[in-house]
């Protein structure tokens, strides 16, 4: 044998001795059984997340000012329908959101209005949502700038 011969034979060899040695280390440890188990529970059926996929919105105001809000709310995460129709409707539910705050007044959008401003937001929202809906609406951000 040359010694490229006898160098490929040792590699073949050593690739072997590692995949049986964690062949048997995975089946006497039951590594394999604790990844299956895992795999049978769902990841978020401990109940709710929280969805911010809107990402940052700005929009001009009737009377020209700039709204800049970036919302989130609570949805049962475990209701993956709900949650594939959020990421479908992504768009539409930008587009609504800008499109309220671009028909309102700076003035009616202040700070002091900011539950009504949610739930109009909310029901707008809603009116798109066919598989789930917004219970409650939350702004990380929510600035009128004139």
């Amino acid at each position: 044998m040359s010694k490229l011969e006898r160098a490929l034979a040792t590699a073949l060899a050593v690739v072997a001795v590692v995949v049986l040695t964690g062949t048997v280390y995975a089946g006497l440890s039951g590594s394999r059984a604790r990844k299956l188990a895992r795999e049978a529970v769902p990841a978020a059926a401990a109940g709710r997340g929280v969805y911010d996929g809107l990402g940052r919105l700005r929009a001009r105001t009737a009377d020209e000012a700039v709204v800049v809000v970036d919302l989130a709310f609570p949805y049962d995460a475990s209701d993956r329908q709900f949650r594939e129709e959020l990421g479908r409707r992504r768009g539409d539910l930008r587009e609504a959101v800008v499109g309220y705050l671009s028909s309102r007044r700076a003035d009616e959008l202040g700070s002091e209005s900011e539950p009504a401003v949610k739930a109009a937001l909310r029901d707008t929202l809603n009116a798109i949502l066919s598989l789930g809906s917004v219970e409650e609406l939350y702004f990380a951000e929510f600035s009128v700038i004139q």
